[in-house]
């Protein structure tokens, strides 16, 4: 299986948001957001490819012209277990630091150990763990990392 990454195409779209869903249920962000993200800084969403379907993406958004957030990275759930995640963050670094951010930051649930552990792997550092943070009873770990 030949994987790579690369920018999004409008036509991944709509796969990006049925990942989202089957991940995450209602949670999971809508076919409008990964539009309006596409529309805003295509240069900051990014698609890992395995043979000829979309496997997962990275979501990145301005903060100011330092910082960037790193808002989501998904591996689909038939794709993981194959480095794609691990590929995903590492690319989103590296086009981060080409568009001229300093800093990436990110949340994520303490509870996700996985990515915990990926982040730190990465060189993230947690800044501090706030309570509430996407509402109640969510609580997020923030992660920062300079390029």
């Amino acid at each position: 299986m030949s994987s790579l990454i690369r920018l999004a195409e409008v036509t991944d779209l709509h796969k990006l948001s049925l990942y989202e869903r089957q991940l995450y249920g209602a949670e999971g962000y809508p076919e409008l957001l990964f539009y309006q993200t596409y529309r805003q800084w295509p240069q900051l969403l990014l698609v890992s490819q395995n043979d000829d379907v979309a496997s997962g993406y990275s979501m990145m958004v301005p903060l100011d012209p330092q910082r960037v957030m790193l808002m989501s990275l998904l591996v689909a759930t038939d794709f993981q277990q194959l480095g794609l995640g691990k590929a995903l963050l590492q690319h989103s670094m590296v086009v981060a630091k080409q568009e001229g951010y300093e800093t990436m930051e990110l949340s994520v649930a303490p509870t996700n150990t996985k990515a915990v552990a990926l982040y730190q792997k990465a060189g993230f550092s947690v800044l501090n763990e706030v309570a509430d943070y996407l509402g109640k009873g969510e609580d997020r770990l923030i992660m920062s990392k300079q390029l």
